[in-house]
């Protein structure tokens, strides 16, 4: 609670010291959208950092929106410290430190928002509103009645509305005829360049592959989504494989027993660019999710990513991992090992290793980009 607070007051005092400079961020901006020609110009307000310890949903479409061709200004939150003004990132993508009165000089951007960032999203003058509805409402904090609330102003007036999951997109049907269904992606070509990688194994890695063990690799947050008794149920059945663990303590949840398990080994947080490395020396991925109706709603950003990598999946049984070919389900300890022995099979299973990598380049953040944009020009035509 007191960090919420203290980062509540900095970012006050943040829009009080920079109100006067607005002008000239505005002059600033005016330069870019003048230098850069593009398609259309898509902002999204604050909320994750750019450089967050893992690279999610918005940055990885931000970042195909403007491969696409559009100028995209991705703001990042009101108490970072690294960055002031614009940054540019790529041709077409700037990360902004500026207050949300700057972008009035963009005439009706259109601007993707979250559920819990949406006081940021209409704060933008003229904004054309696109709802990306990426979680369950259970898995935000704070006030209930108010991201319900939110999260109801935005079904009745967004002009798109995303859901990334089959049970978000059943659920805001009925009242968004017209949402679309939009999942996570994977950047295709980066994970794909892992399976011909020959780079020296990591420092960390290596003494396990040392071992000659089978390697079974989790990419993400450790938090409490994850079901830690099945896994670690898996790791002592199995004392014959590695387990590896790369990702944040997010909300303090991973049990202190599971340092205790001479086969599991967490290896931290990697930057992103670090994971397709990584991913080069697991044998098996896995997505050990507890089955609920939270997790039953989200779309795994790694799911794709492990398919791109040639990495054969094991996944719990959640809505939306039993619908792709390739992926192995198992719903108890032994069914996760049975499947293990299954996947070290298939690892070198040429038809198996193009059917998940077909299935991963058929869902690229390109694909989800080009729908949101097919989406915005039907908008533009109904004017």
């Amino acid at each position: 609670m007191l960090h919420k607070i203290e980062n509540h007051l900095r970012a006050r005092y943040w829009r009080w010291e920079t109100r006067n400079e607005i002008p000239e961020y505005q002059h600033d901006l005016a330069a870019i959208i003048e230098n850069f020609p593009t398609r259309e110009i898509i902002i999204f307000p604050p909320g994750l950092s750019w450089r967050d310890s893992l690279f999610q949903r918005p940055q990885n479409l931000a970042k195909s929106l403007a491969d696409c061709g559009n100028l995209v200004l991705y703001c990042e939150p009101e108490t970072t410290h690294e960055l002031v003004g614009f940054e540019r990132l790529s041709e077409n993508l700037f990360l902004c430190h500026v207050p949300l009165e700057t972008f009035e000089i963009v005439k009706k951007p259109f601007v993707v928002t979250m559920t819990w960032n949406y006081p940021f999203a209409i704060q933008i003058p003229g904004a054309r509103i696109i709802y990306d509805l990426v979680d369950h409402l259970d898995v935000f904090s704070g006030n209930r009645r108010k991201i319900e609330r939110q999260h109801q102003l935005l079904l009745n007036s967004a002009e798109i509305v995303l859901a990334t999951s089959r049970a978000l997109y059943d659920q805001v049907k009925p009242h968004r005829p017209d949402a679309l269904l939009c999942p996570n992606g994977v950047d295709y070509d980066r994970f794909t360049e892992s399976i011909h990688g020959d780079s020296e194994p990591p420092g960390d890695i290596a003494p396990m592959l040392f071992q000659g063990s089978p390697t079974v690799g989790y990419v993400g947050a450790l938090a409490e989504w994850l079901d830690f008794d099945l896994l670690e149920g898996v790791a002592r059945l199995r004392p014959d494989v590695v387990f590896i663990l790369i990702g944040p303590d997010l909300d303090g949840s991973t049990p202190s027993k599971l340092t205790e398990i001479q086969n599991i080994h967490r290896l931290g947080v990697k930057v992103h660019d670090e994971v397709p490395i990584y991913l080069q020396y697991f044998d098996i991925t896995m997505i050990p999710f507890l089955v609920n109706d939270v997790t039953h709603a989200v779309s795994p950003i790694k799911l794709f990513e492990y398919m791109a990598a040639a990495k054969p999946v094991i996944s719990t049984p959640l809505n939306e991992s039993i619908q792709y070919p390739g992926v192995l389900i198992a719903g108890n300890h032994q069914e996760f090992s049975n499947k293990i022995d299954e996947a070290l099979q298939l690892k070198s299973d040429a038809e198996y290793i193009n059917l998940i990598t077909g299935v991963a380049k058929e869902n690229s953040w390109a694909e989800r980009a080009h729908q949101i944009l097919d989406a915005i020009d039907g908008v533009k035509g109904q004017e």
